[in-house]
């Protein structure tokens, strides 16, 4: 083929690829828009990390397991660890396999950077089997880890197999800068999907280990295991099930080792430059480009509007004066969007709905607030005391929980209160605060989570609100991911695609510009997708009248002996709505205006705590104190890959450096 024939082809080659993006500029976005939102909030799971070759899809026999499995970890004064796996394979009974997978993580979150991770180079891959199985190996990409595919495409086994799998990863030892350096590792990664029974694993290294920690269980479990500091150091972890993990820590003297800098990337990416066009092909091309980078946020605009009008905009009963609700015998009409309905002052809270359930409808968010909100809520229901510590048993500005017995008959929790009360006080009947630090961020995602499930069982929502914003705010990401992408290749290394178009501007620019703008389209507009039901709307218009009713409520209107109820029942609806302080100022009147009577108001037996003359007002601030508190204290991690796994609150399973996890194929 001669040279301008090999240029026609590209030019024919590149204009098909264009055209396909310019068709997706106009047709492909409004598809994806109308495709359901909970599809795109929950995805498909694609070659996981525990799949069955030859069976359905991430399915895991009962019968498959590893009958032992035994880890020897030598960290090397590089910083870098040779790991050895002495694997015992139950293959699913009655079936046959070509063997089996290890997902060894390689790349990790460092501190809290959003723009750097830390990795793990791997490399060294030997594996034999003194049984005898095909120990031919792939290795391959599989997100975070790289996968160590062992076997035969054309040979099978089943029963039981052994393998023995080496490996080094670099930069794996970390310098905690108090004078000693660890290894954190998860022998067992908490992703994995089968059972594990005589778990145990070695760690040595240049000298003698000096402390060592065990950590097993699901991910953020403290539970300890056995472990005996030495040389090398020892660790035995009771039988895992599926999802359960093992994370072993092994301290040494800082100058048993030389350089310890993490290895930390950017994920950078480079490319070749591109093939030069005829000119005609060159300008055909790059009008091409130009449509394409038009079309894309204008498509993107106009799915997601039409999106938002017809879906987005929450449901209202048609004739019904806002916040009440239809009849057992009434068939009202139920019509989307229309003004935002004025409300009537309400005097109680929306029956039966608690405050953080008041917070999830109101901003479509269960967000922190909610959550130590509903604390606040389940002491004053009789399930716990709030006070500070004033006993200097715990650090400085800190708060303590004590569990109490409720009255008799108290109203069942929800269940995410049930969780909420059971992980706050797991450890015992009496908790700090600050003992929470760094282990309760999975509860509270769970909790939250729990929190979007009610409001969607109680038919506020006709799906999740986090799934739904989530689902839509993914697919923003990837299609402006992919306008920068594409920017990188086109206005860079692909650039000279364009010298000879004749343009006043690169149509790289266009096209990477219009991918970026459609994904900042879908994103924001993807946040407005969801919305109330009739009945949800109800709710909030109660909500918004009983916020009317604490924002203008006066210390006249409340009797003197109900007050201290009164004030203890609203407060965590106060704080939901951020009128806390104002709800105390009535009440610091009525207190007042009942001693000048010779009447004394009762401090709440919820807290623990001094009671004054201005003791309401103390109480509120105290409280947005300990919410303040609080959110800090739960969405707190440990420093990923670097943290001391003996630190308070660092160690846990699931938290170490590398580690792998397993299957068969």
């Amino acid at each position: 083929m001669t040279a301008g024939g090999r240029r026609r082809s590209v030019a024919a080659g590149l204009a098909g690829l264009l055209g396909g993006l310019l068709l997706a500029g106009s047709v492909a976005l409004p598809a994806a828009a109308a495709t359901s939102a909970d599809t795109l909030a929950g995805g498909t799971l694609v070659g996981g990390r525990l799949g069955a070759w030859g069976g359905s899809p991430g399915s895991v026999a009962a019968a498959e397991q590893a009958d032992s499995l035994h880890v020897a970890v030598e960290a090397e004064r590089d910083g870098s660890v040779v790991v050895t796996e002495d694997i015992t394979w139950r293959f699913p009974e009655g079936e046959q396999r070509h063997g089996i997978y290890r997902n060894v993580r390689v790349r990790a979150g460092y501190q809290d950077s959003e723009t750097r991770y830390r990795y793990y180079e791997l490399s060294g891959v030997e594996v034999t089997s003194p049984t005898g199985a095909p120990t031919d190996i792939t290795v391959e990409d599989n997100g975070a880890d790289r996968r160590i595919r062992i076997g035969s495409p054309s040979e099978t086994v089943s029963g039981t197999a052994r393998y023995v799998v080496r490996f080094r990863l670099a930069h794996l030892v970390n310098d905690i800068g108090d004078g000693t350096a660890e290894v954190y590792y998860d022998v067992v990664s908490t992703a994995n999907g089968v059972p594990q029974h005589d778990v145990r694993a070695t760690v040595a290294g240049p000298v003698p280990v000096t402390r060592a920690a065990c950590y097993y269980g699901e991910f953020g479990s403290t539970t300890a295991c056995e472990a005996s500091a030495g040389d090398p150091a020892s660790y035995r972890v009771p039988d895992l099930e599926a999802r359960e993990g093992a994370s072993v820590v092994a301290s040494f003297p800082r100058g048993a080792f030389g350089d310890l800098a993490p290895d930390l990337r950017t994920g950078s990416v480079s490319s070749d430059e591109g093939s030069p066009l005829s000119p005609e092909a060159a300008r055909t091309l790059g009008l091409l480009t130009l449509g394409a980078g038009a079309l894309v946020p204008l498509g993107a605009a106009t799915a997601m509007g039409l999106l938002v009008w017809r879906r987005g905009r929450d449901e209202q009963y048609a004739g019904l004066t806002p916040g009440l609700t239809p009849g057992v015998d009434q068939r009202p009409v139920v019509v989307r969007g229309g003004d935002a309905p004025t409300v009537a002052v309400r005097f109680t809270p929306p029956d039966g709905v608690q405050p953080g359930m008041v917070g999830t409808v109101i901003d479509e968010e269960a967000g922190i607030l909610d959550v130590t909100a509903t604390i606040v809520d389940l002491a004053v229901r009789g399930h716990l005391q709030i006070g500070r510590d004033d006993s200097g048993h715990f650090r400085r500005e800190d708060w303590v929980l004590t569990r109490t017995t409720p009255p008799a008959r108290s109203a069942p929790l929800s269940p995410y209160e049930q969780l909420l009360h059971e992980s706050l006080f797991a450890a015992g009947d009496t908790v700090a605060l600050s003992s929470l630090k760094n282990r309760f961020r999975p509860t509270l995602d769970a909790v939250q989570h729990l929190m979007y499930d009610e409001v969607v069982e109680r038919g506020w929502f006709r799906r999740s609100p986090q799934a739904q914003r989530s689902g839509w705010m993914a697919l923003g990401t990837v299609v402006a991911g992919l306008g920068v992408l594409t920017g990188f290749f086109l206005v860079g290394p692909a650039s000279g695609l364009f010298a000879d178009a004749g343009l006043p501007a690169n149509p790289g620019w266009v096209l990477a510009g219009g991918l970026v703008v459609g994904g900042l389209v879908t994103r924001a507009l993807g946040r407005r997708m969801a919305a109330r039901t009739a009945e949800g709307s109800a709710v909030l218009a109660q909500a918004r009248g009983f916020e009317r009713y604490l924002k203008t409520a006066e210390a006249n209107q409340i009797r003197w002996e109900e007050a201290q109820d009164v004030f203890s029942r609203y407060l965590p609806y106060a704080i939901v709505f951020g009128v806390a302080e104002r709800w105390a100022e009535v009440f610091e009147e009525l207190a007042a205006t009942a001693a000048a009577a010779g009447h004394t108001v009762l401090a709440p037996a919820w807290y623990s705590g001094a009671w004054s003359a201005a003791g309401f007002r103390d109480i509120a601030s105290s409280m947005d104190s300990f919410s303040t508190l609080a959110a800090g204290t739960f969405v707190s991690t440990p420093g990923s890959s670097g943290s001391s796994g003996f630190s308070m609150g660092g160690g846990f399973s699931g938290g170490g450096g590398g580690g792998t996890s397993g299957g068969s194929w």
